[in-house]
């Protein structure tokens, strides 16, 4: 069973950076950009126990203007446009805060850059730059696929003793 999860193991594992400015430089875009995507751009969608009252989503709630935005996408999305708002708002939050713990970096990278990507591919243009945090994202996500939370992170801190054996 061990051989079978050791390279999912292996994703955790951040890049090593030894350097403190280098993983001050890791840390500082990554809680950043966590911070955005949680506190910032989720709660206007999605239903969080941080999402204020007054935008009127119960927990886990995806907002109606966010459905038929996605709806708008095309197909596959006219299909199941509730499932994939749900499930774009929710990588947001849920990703986020894992983004700024440093914890599954790289997948919670790979989750974000598909949900950044498939904006980018299938949103329509409305004539605006609100394109350009999204693809911030999608920038930031990538590197944070290869690099990993850094040292400040709950994945160098999960793996530092033996790379190949995590202690949780």
């Amino acid at each position: 069973m061990n051989q079978i999860l050791l390279p999912l193991k292996k994703l955790i594992i951040p890049f090593r950076v030894d350097r403190l400015m280098p993983n001050i430089l890791i840390l500082i875009p990554r809680v950043l950009i966590g911070y955005l995507l949680s506190f910032v751009f989720a709660v206007n969608k999605f239903g969080t126990p941080w999402t204020s009252k007054f935008i009127g989503l119960e927990l886990f709630e995806v907002s109606d203007w966010f459905v038929k935005l996605v709806e708008q996408f095309g197909t596959p999305f006219t299909l199941m446009p509730e499932m994939f708002a749900w499930s774009a708002g929710f990588t947001e939050a849920l990703g986020g805060i894992l983004l700024m713990l440093g914890l599954n970096t790289r997948i919670t990278a790979f989750f974000i850059t598909t949900t950044m990507f498939v904006t980018i591919a299938f949103r329509p243009w409305d004539g605006s730059w609100n394109i350009i945090p999204i693809f911030i994202f999608f920038c930031l996500g990538l590197f944070f696929m290869g690099f990993g939370s850094g040292k400040f992170g709950l994945d160098y801190v999960l793996t530092r003793r033996n790379p190949y054996q995590l202690h949780f």
